[in-house]
């Protein structure tokens, strides 16, 4: 056998898998031909490309050519020491074939594969077997040299008995050990006359690995944890050290079930990321009904996932210290808005008078006030959260368009069609600064001089210049002080804002069409629905209730995502602050740039800030590490254990759903707005490229910096969201079409493709122009 051995293959963070090339049988007539055709390898275009993706050097490439003693295996494979179809850190997974490895690893035939639970190297048991038919197999022509294809003599045999199958285990898991320092590894292996050979051993680089901090050692009680990030918000990426700083402190001043951190704590807040631990919550007081009634109906896909384990299995034999007080720290927080409720039920909108007062307060405050630059990191987030603080108990009060909005649906429980009219008479809802920058946009859109501006660069020429009316300038000015800063990621500090980007904001608003958008056409909607329901509601005698209750659900629930904001706006001023002390530490050669201030936490700024031989560099280089050495990682999993499994469940698709070509089956986020028809438009951000009117979005995810698109998208398709998450709220809102939960839709779907989404059955099916399915 002639094979490559590269310094830069097999690595850590990258494998080269298959991209050099090996010979196998070689004669020794042929041996010269075969090394130099692995030597060429090196040059071949996949490699250079792969090296371009990878951040690797193109210039010097090397490699050594191996020559080993070809064994004709009578059977033979590979193993993983962790399982690749879910990540489990305790599972091994191996897959044969009988003769040479070339058919398993090629891809030419379906291997039996193999699943190994191992408590530890002398503790193994097989959990599942998949003995499939092997119509051929690869063997070695030990008379002309290289390779022959032949039948398999057994189709459905099995190709190692359990005795192999425990013992190449054994010795994947010793590789792992021996050569990986406990790494993650795969090997490939072959038996030759009852002889196991190990034949090469690589690290496994395609797993999502889990910080030292959360994991449990092997055999130890599990936990299970939450990725608040991905559910809430959406997006994978990890949050500044800044960043993640500054939200969790403020969560956890908002929520006592977010205030303990750590291992025994409730959450844990990390290089980057946020979870929740489920296992400890599962021992807190009201713990289950927590994550039984809140957490899983925030997005069934999640819900599919919790009903696919045990909790019990997950569930500590100790109370942990964070979770004690938790409880009651809840109560006395509920009762702290019960006035506000109670406010909220028999005044509705105006109950929220004195909340939009204080914040409005708030707003002008952070976006007018400018703190010294000497001014210490930390007092500057504590005096504006502590003014935020104070004003958040007031907005209790949308728990009361919660309860009219049950009522609501109570009431019309039994009136057949009613249910759509109810989803759109919740379109639009007061006092939703998401909703409201929409409506803003328009206004914006619809003016004749920012219609008559071509470009990004004429706007901000003509704004420079004082070219445009007064009243547009004011319009203008007062949308980025109140919504300028907002954009992609908005909770991390380190995202610039869009008033930071005002030639990006320029072409997202002009792409508006101001004939034709989803705020024009959802008002008549909502109106409609109203009539419709109170008529209804004069049949049975209850006219005065629907229209009370109808009032307090429009006046009040659309605050609901208010809180948020305010948090963006408090933290934006932090950002602005962030900024100005870095310049002076840019000044004296204590950073590299500016932006590197977001890779420092508040309490390391603040003591920079008075302790000048306090080293920058280092902190920001010691806090980045953990979270550049998991940077491959792109999409991170809602929920995995603390023995690296991804808990996934599977939605059931019906008879009917398996016979459609061409049928994208994810969840309904966005009922009673019906089924849409329009060409695709994939963005993996908002300002890719232009989404024209009645184009269906599609997306990994969305945040509020998406909402011009939403203005004029036909529908939605995202990979990940719930109900609760921006993208679906906005949806329902504006009345489009809305689907979620359907993985790797920007890759399934293409720009341009024909899509029939329909967002009550949760269902995007791919049509062919000719009307027939993909």
């Amino acid at each position: 056998a002639v094979r490559s051995s590269s310094p830069e293959e097999d690595l850590a963070g990258s494998s080269f898998a298959g991209g050099y090339d090996t010979s196998l049988g070689v004669t020794s007539s042929g041996l010269q031909d075969a090394i130099i055709n692995s030597f060429a390898s090196l040059f071949d275009h996949r490699l250079y490309l792969y090296k371009i993706q990878h951040g690797m050097a193109t210039d010097s490439p090397r490699i050594a050519i191996i020559v080993q003693r070809q064994i004709n295996s009578d059977v033979s494979g590979v193993g993983f020491s962790l399982n690749p179809n879910n990540n489990c850190f305790d599972e091994i997974v191996i897959s044969s074939n009988f003769g040479l490895g070339e058919s398993v690893v090629s891809g030419t035939i379906t291997p039996d594969t193999y699943v190994v639970d191992r408590f530890d190297t002398k503790n193994m048991k097989v959990i599942s077997k998949q003995v499939v038919e092997k119509t051929s197999t690869i063997r070695l022509d030990e008379v002309s040299g290289g390779t022959r294809q032949e039948s398999n003599k057994s189709i459905t045999a099995q190709s190692l008995s359990d005795d192999q199958i425990l013992e190449v285990a054994r010795m994947v898991s010793a590789v792992e050990e021996k050569y990986f320092d406990g790494s993650p590894a795969d090997i490939e292996w072959a038996f030759h006359n009852k002889t196991l050979y190990l034949l090469q051993a690589r690290p496994v680089t395609a797993f999502v690995p889990l910080f030292p901090e959360m994991i449990t050692e092997r055999g130890n009680e599990k936990r299970l944890y939450l990725d608040i990030m991905v559910m809430s918000q959406g997006f994978s990426d990890p949050l500044s050290t800044l960043g993640l700083d500054i939200w969790k402190t403020s969560l956890a001043r908002m929520k006592p079930t977010m205030s303990t951190e750590g291992f025994d704590g409730l959450m844990f807040n990390i290089h980057g990321r946020e979870y929740m631990n489920i296992s400890n919550m599962l021992m807190m007081t009201g713990g289950s009904a927590m994550v039984n009634k809140s957490l899983r109906t925030y997005d069934k896909s999640l819900d599919r996932a919790f009903a696919s384990i045990d909790l019990n299995d997950y569930t500590p034999s100790y109370v942990p210290e964070g979770v004690r007080g938790i409880f009651g720290k809840s109560i006395k927080q509920l009762l702290a808005t019960m006035p506000n409720i109670i406010r909220g039920l028999y005044y509705g909108k105006d109950s929220m008078n004195q909340y939009v007062t204080d914040t409005n307060a708030l707003l002008e405050h952070c976006h007018n006030h400018r703190y010294p630059d000497d001014k210490p990191m930390v007092e500057v987030y504590d005096e504006l959260t502590q003014i935020y603080e104070a004003v958040l108990p007031q907005v209790g009060g949308l728990i009361s368009g919660l309860i009219s909005k049950a009522l609501l649906h109570r009431m019309f429980r039994n009136c057949e069609g009613s249910e759509d009219n109810l989803i759109n008479l919740s379109m639009d809802l007061n006092g939703n600064p998401t909703s409201e920058m929409g409506h803003f946009m328009v206004r914006l859109v619809s003016c004749p001089e920012f219609q008559e501006t071509g470009t990004s660069e004429e706007f901000l020429k003509k704004l420079n210049e004082g070219s445009f009316s007064h009243e547009f300038t004011s319009l203008y000015s007062d949308f980025l002080k109140r919504f300028g800063c907002r954009g992609a990621r908005e909770i991390d500090v380190a995202t610039p804002r869009m008033y930071e980007k005002q030639d990006e904001l320029f072409g997202t608003i002009k792409q508006i069409d101001v004939k034709k958008n989803q705020i024009i056409s959802f008002r008549e909607r909502r109106e409609k629905a109203y009539q419709e329901l109170l008529s209804l509601a004069r049949e049975m005698g209850k006219e005065k209730s629907f229209v009370h209750h109808a009032s307090v659900m429009q006046g009040v629930l659309g605050y609901r995502e208010h809180p948020k904001y305010m948090l963006v706006v408090v933290t934006d001023a932090c950002r602005r602050h962030a900024l100005q002390v870095a310049k002076g530490f840019v000044a004296k050669g204590r950073l590299e740039n500016v932006n590197q201030i977001f890779s420092l936490t508040m309490d390391q700024i603040s003591k920079a800030q008075k302790d000048e031989a306090l080293d920058l560099l280092a902190l920001v280089r010691a806090n980045l590490k953990p979270v550049e050495e998991v940077r491959h990682v792109k999409n991170w999993p809602v929920l995995i254990d603390s023995r690296g499994k991804i808990i996934r469940g599977k939605r059931q698709i019906t008879e009917e759903e398996k016979k459609k070509e061409g049928l994208l089956i994810g969840d309904p986020i966005s009922p009673g707005a019906g089924i849409v028809r329009g060409r695709a438009k994939v963005l993996m951000d908002p300002y890719e490229k232009p989404l024209e009117a009645g184009e269906i979005l599609v997306a990994r995810f969305t945040e509020p910096s998406w909402t011009p698109l939403f203005i004029s998208a036909g529908g939605v398709l995202m990979e990940v969201g719930g109900p609760m998450q921006h993208g679906a709220i906005i949806a329902r809102e504006y009345g489009i079409p809305c689907v979620s939960g359907i993985d790797n839709a920007t890759k399934l779907v293409k720009d341009g493709d024909l899509l029939e989404l329909d967002g009550s059955a949760g269902t995007v099916q791919i049509i062919r122009d000719n009307g027939d399915t993909a």
